[in-house]
């Protein structure tokens, strides 16, 4: 799958499970209610590294896709 599949995958996924997506360019930041996911995409082909916030406090980093997807399914 390319990377350009992988960050529209997981913008359907979000879509699905009731989040708001704001398009920043090579940032994604992913809103619903008080928690925020923040994904930073490397080039076309991966992503630097994601942050899930949760009421303006930083929870968790990750640089692993599955991970950041996850916290989408939640």
């Amino acid at each position: 799958m390319t990377a350009a599949d992988e960050r529209q995958g997981q913008q359907q996924l979000a879509e699905q499970t009731g989040w708001r997506r704001n398009d920043l360019g090579r940032v994604d930041l992913y809103l619903r209610g008080d928690t925020r996911v923040r994904v930073i995409w490397r080039g076309d082909d991966a992503i630097s590294g994601a942050t899930l916030t949760q009421d303006d406090v930083m929870m968790t980093y990750s640089r692993d896709l599955p991970t950041v997807n996850g916290w989408l399914k939640r």
